[in-house]
């Protein structure tokens, strides 16, 4: 191969590459709101450990379980101030701790959770969280938190 084909190969993999990036990006930090329809059933086992919401990015760690349930999904959203709230992409994260303080040792250790976003336009978000939690059923259980 002469050296113009692969500088032009390596030239479209390499555009390849941060097209692949930015989509990943926005698909994960996607600006779009939701309506507020949340329910479900209260949920009385969360806590949370840490809550940064400026205006530049949302963060949130924390844990929530639903007693007897030993895989749950959590998802948190954060409340704009025109009522509708912005989903912020969350993973799970293994609570070892929260798992002995509350069950034998095994039941709740995926409990944990840390949720952010970086905002790019700017979001007039108030300060209340609702972390939703749902069971293998799909059953809803919904918490508010209002970070500090």
């Amino acid at each position: 191969m002469n050296q113009n084909v692969i500088s032009i190969i390596y030239i479209c993999l390499t555009l390849v590459a941060i097209g692949c990036t930015l989509l990943f990006f926005s698909a994960w930090n996607s600006g779009a709101s939701v309506e507020n329809q949340l329910h479900g059933k209260f949920l009385k086992n969360f806590n949370i450990d840490v809550c940064e919401i400026n205006k530049r990015k949302v963060y949130i760690s924390g844990w929530s379980y639903i007693p007897n349930q030993d895989h749950t999904v959590t998802k948190i959203y954060a409340e704009i101030q025109n009522g509708k709230l912005l989903p912020i992409s969350s993973n799970f994260i293994i609570r070892q701790d929260v798992s002995k303080l509350f069950s034998d040792g095994k039941l709740y250790k995926n409990s944990g959770f840390q949720a952010s976003k970086r905002l790019i336009n700017e979001k007039n978000l108030t300060k209340k969280i609702f972390i939703v939690t749902q069971n293998e059923n799909n059953l809803s259980y919904v918490a508010q938190f209002v970070c500090k």
